[in-house]
């Protein structure tokens, strides 16, 4: 097979088997693939809001400390292979191919034999090819952004060496349960017998008493991102923000070249995570971990599509911010460098709280061009129209997303891009083709 035929095989994976919860069927594949792959020390990352950020973080830091890091996140922007990285580079096309044979060689195996009774989802294939691939690399470590909620995502498939759950918030309420507590219970769910939990849910929470009795039950040993002991300080110095985190007795000084001050915290996290790591793996990671070898890994660290920046004329701001929790992240970001009449082109998909969202961002937007994300999921934009119609908003539907932008380009203001990474990254894409060299590498 070539490369254009995997993608045309994987797109019809998703479009006739869709979502499917369960690992069953990724833990059998696993255990036809290589033995090497179970050999692996794992980060699996689960969370409501921060674990792409997060998972970026902990791979920098591991980077920094001159490791061989493979680096698995979903969704991606434009091309499938963002989603499997090693050191920041992405899966070539013929190791994406052979890895796809591979995994569909074992799982047609299966089939025949009745021990599984259908193949992967497109979400199993990309987290299966990915697992072949770093062990064929011989990655010295992974880090796994769940996909979605935590005990019956396909990454719960391996044992990790360390498992975070950076913060919860309701999402996916059809699927993960509509109480805080029912959804903090599936995302504990990858918490395992006796590997370290990180938990950067608050103290006093309902999610971190969940948590933390999950934990308890499986012993789990756990540790909280910041508490009494544990302190994070945050400056705005406008460009960047300075850090200050304690932790273990040690104090971690660092600078976030990313936007937004929630970073400072997903930073921690990753911190805590790497500083418990080091404990148990020291012929990989030093412990006590060298502070600087952190902070340079931080500061070193670039996500797209997260509160991202394009220096043009005029300024566009690119955010995949899909849920309130991440719209508030944004929000407190425009507010704190004083934006406002934006051109906001907005997009969402169904299973979102859209019009939460919309009701936080209306007070920074001048211009309102609604669009429909490519995804079957996506809201139908006059749906949008009618609840920003609410706030006495003159609002435009433009489906053709280069013809949106370009509009947005007429009114002179700062654009705002957001509402679903499916509208994002295809934006991003179209932008960065016509202005080369503008924006960070994916």
């Amino acid at each position: 097979m070539n490369y254009p035929e995997v993608l045309e095989c994987l797109s019809s994976s998703y479009e006739f088997q869709g979502m499917r919860l369960g690992i069953n069927n990724t833990c059998s594949i696993i255990a036809g693939m290589s033995p090497g792959i179970r050999q692996i020390p794992y980060f699996q990352v689960a969370g409501s809001n921060g674990k792409g950020s997060t998972s970026h973080f902990i791979s920098a830091i591991l980077q920094a400390f001159k490791l061989k890091v493979g680096l698995f996140t979903s969704p991606h922007l434009r091309d499938i292979r963002e989603r499997i990285i090693i050191n920041g580079q992405w899966i070539p096309q013929d190791s994406f191919v052979n890895s796809y044979e591979r995994v569909k060689k074992v799982a047609d195996n299966l089939i025949s034999k009745k021990i599984i009774d259908s193949p992967p989802t497109f979400f199993e294939y990309t987290f299966l090819i990915a697992l072949d691939y770093f062990e064929r690399e011989k990655v010295d470590v992974a880090v796994l952004e769940v996909g979605l909620g935590g005990r019956l995502d396909a990454t719960s498939s391996v044992t990790p060496a360390i498992t975070v759950i950076t913060s919860i918030s309701k999402e996916h309420t059809r699927i993960l349960g509509t109480r805080l507590r029912d959804i903090a219970e599936e995302k504990a769910g990858i918490i395992k017998k006796e590997i370290p939990i990180i938990s950067g849910c608050p103290a006093p929470s309902i999610a971190s008493h969940v948590i933390k009795k999950i934990a308890l039950e499986r012993k789990a040993p756990f540790y909280y991102v910041t508490d009494q002991e544990d302190s994070l300080d945050i400056i705005d110095n406008d460009s960047f923000y300075r850090c200050s985190y304690r932790s273990e007795e040690q104090e971690f000084h660092y600078d976030i070249h990313l936007n937004g001050i929630h970073q400072g915290k997903n930073a921690a996290t990753a911190i805590k995570a790497v500083q418990v790591f080091a404990q148990s793996h020291p012929e990989l990671v030093p412990s006590p971990i060298p502070t600087e070898t952190v902070s340079k890994g931080i500061s070193s660290a670039f996500i797209p599509a997260r509160i991202e920046t394009l220096s043009l004329n005029p300024p566009v701001i690119l955010d995949g911010s899909h849920n309130t929790e991440s719209v508030h992240a944004l929000v407190t970001f425009l507010e704190q460098r004083n934006k406002k009449d934006l051109t906001l082109i907005f997009g969402v998909l169904e299973d979102k709280n859209y019009k939460e969202m919309i009701r936080l961002l209306i007070p920074f937007a001048g211009k309102i061009i609604l669009t429909r994300p490519l995804s079957p999921r996506a809201i139908p934009a006059i749906e949008l129209k009618k609840v920003f119609e609410r706030y006495n908003k003159s609002v435009s539907i433009i489906d053709n997303l280069e013809e949106a932008y370009n509009d947005a380009r007429q009114s002179k203001n700062e654009i705002l891009i957001t509402g679903s990474f499916y509208l994002v990254g295809v934006m991003r894409d179209l932008i960065l083709k016509t202005n080369p060299g503008i924006g960070g590498e994916l």
